[in-house]
């Protein structure tokens, strides 16, 4: 039988998306009963009162996949014992000594692996962790867990855009506040009221005087001419 398992990485140094070092594989006792994934893309979809039906949604960017799971940990296995598997489980949520100390403190990544099964394999890290301990020993040790996990994809960086700033091509929305006209969004947002032709034209208003708070519009990047 194919156990599964969660492999622990040293993050990365600096804002990349590969991987550290391999630190350890926690071997899980049990294979889970059941996966839960969920992955998400966000839309957006400003009112046009010139559509048939409905104006055309824009996409803004995937959401990160989320892997949740139990895991039942059990002391019948002298190897190690339940209170060793959870400390090594906490220990995927705080900073690694490593990163302490080279001033970048970061939590492990991690990778869940079951044989060949691709669509959960993502580089993550450690959402959230939940332990319940279910059976003590006469001792007061535990000998029984249950640990509910949730892994968040990491994912990659944008092509061609540096991560800590946006590019001035990218399109973002405003929300429209009373008061505001789309000179003043073009003046406050892209630098210059005269972008406010390119506003009007990118959201297809044909009154770019009336606004309705509450309402969003695209902007384009800032690199218009």
């Amino acid at each position: 039988m194919v156990r599964a398992s969660l492999e622990v990485f040293d993050p990365p140094t600096g804002r990349e998306t590969v991987s550290g070092s391999p630190r350890e594989k926690i071997q899980l006792q049990f294979n889970p009963a059941e996966l839960q994934l969920t992955k998400s893309a966000e839309w957006t979809r400003l009112n046009e009162k010139w559509a048939s039906r409905a104006a055309v949604p824009e996409f803004m960017g995937s959401r990160p996949g989320v892997l949740s799971m139990t895991v039942l940990l059990d002391g019948e296995d002298q190897r190690k014992s339940v209170d060793a598997r959870v400390r090594a489980l906490l220990d995927c949520c705080v900073p690694t000594k490593k990163s302490l100390e080279g001033s970048q403190p970061s939590p492990p990544w991690v990778r869940f692996r079951w044989g060949d099964f691709e669509s959960v394999g993502f580089l993550a890290y450690v959402r959230n962790l939940g332990v319940t301990f279910t059976r003590f020993s006469s001792q007061g040790s535990p000998e029984r867990a249950v640990c509910e996990i949730a892994l968040e994809e990491i994912g990659e960086e944008t092509k061609g855009q540096n991560p800590t700033s946006g590019s001035p091509s990218s399109r973002r929305a405003h929300t429209v506040i009373a008061g505001d006209s789309l000179q003043s969004i073009a003046h406050q947002e892209l630098g210059g009221a005269a972008a406010w032709r390119a506003i009007a034209e990118l959201n297809g208003l044909d009154d770019p005087w009336r606004l309705r708070p509450g309402t969003q519009v695209l902007l384009p990047g800032r690199d218009i001419k």
